[in-house]
């Protein structure tokens, strides 16, 4: 959910992780790059890296910075801290073989998604999509699954609060259109779509909610000329319906 906190922010936190974003964008950045982008003193960003750098967040080579690895201990802590990880990754393995296309749990936070985990059918597979990615929950058929899932005053908190930016001519980008989508999404179970996150690449998705409280979706992503069109409308939703079956299921079992 799209935190009520207060907007009051501590300057130097957000500066600190503006720093990360960058790193992270560029996959490595200098000192002089990091105060051009952000257009603050030197002096300052080489205290704020000195001070990331310590902690062990940023590593130096060269002349040049790098996210460090202690960040992976977040990562796979923040993964872990949703409690259901392993039983639907069973499920992502079993729909990747089947279809044969990468196989992603999706997950709800802020009004983004995030791209949890997945499951490839095999090493040479093509994958959309990395770990840890954060997208606009209305470009992809993940997401609208997700957003139909979702109470209808959360999407407009949700559209309100992030818009519904536009990636290809086919995104939806109008909010009533979005609305009648999603209504469509809910009655038939699952969502579809062609091109709205980036050209050429088609999804399908259906979303759960599981006992603690989290909005997620299993989705398939693949290119165009490896889906094929009735494929995409009936075969996939169906296995993907099963799966998500079979991991509530679980985790009612679970709970219990």
């Amino acid at each position: 959910m799209i935190s009520n906190s207060s907007p009051r922010q501590v300057q130097s936190v957000q500066t600190a992780f503006e720093i990360i974003h960058l790193i992270q964008e560029f996959g490595g950045i200098t000192l002089n790059e990091v105060a051009d982008h952000l257009d603050i003193a030197k002096s300052t960003v080489h205290n704020y890296l000195g001070t990331l750098e310590s902690l062990g967040y940023v590593v130096k080579r060269d002349r040049t910075y790098r996210l460090g690895l202690r960040f992976l201990t977040h990562g796979m802590a923040a993964r872990n801290s949703l409690f259901v990880a392993d039983i639907v990754q069973q499920s992502l393995s079993t729909v990747a073989k089947e279809t044969g296309q990468s196989t992603w749990w999706i997950v709800e936070e802020f009004g983004r998604g995030f791209f949890v985990d997945k499951a490839i059918p095999n090493e040479d597979s093509n994958t959309y999509g990395s770990i840890g990615k954060r997208s606009y929950l209305h470009t992809h058929a993940p997401g609208k699954a997700i957003l139909a899932k979702l109470p209808r005053d959360y999407v407009r908190t949700v559209i309100d609060y992030h818009g519904l930016p536009i990636y290809t001519t086919k995104t939806t980008t109008d909010a009533a259109t979005l609305m009648q989508e999603l209504d469509t999404i809910r009655d038939q179970g699952y969502a579809v779509s062609d091109g709205e996150t980036a050209l050429g690449v088609q999804s399908a998705g259906v979303a759960f909610e599981d006992p603690y409280g989290g909005t997620n979706a299993i989705g398939v992503f693949g290119y165009t000329h490896d889906f094929g069109g009735e494929n995409l409308e009936k075969d996939i939703p169906s296995l993907l319906k099963h799966a998500v079956s079979d991991i509530t299921k679980s985790l009612e079992r679970g709970v219990k």
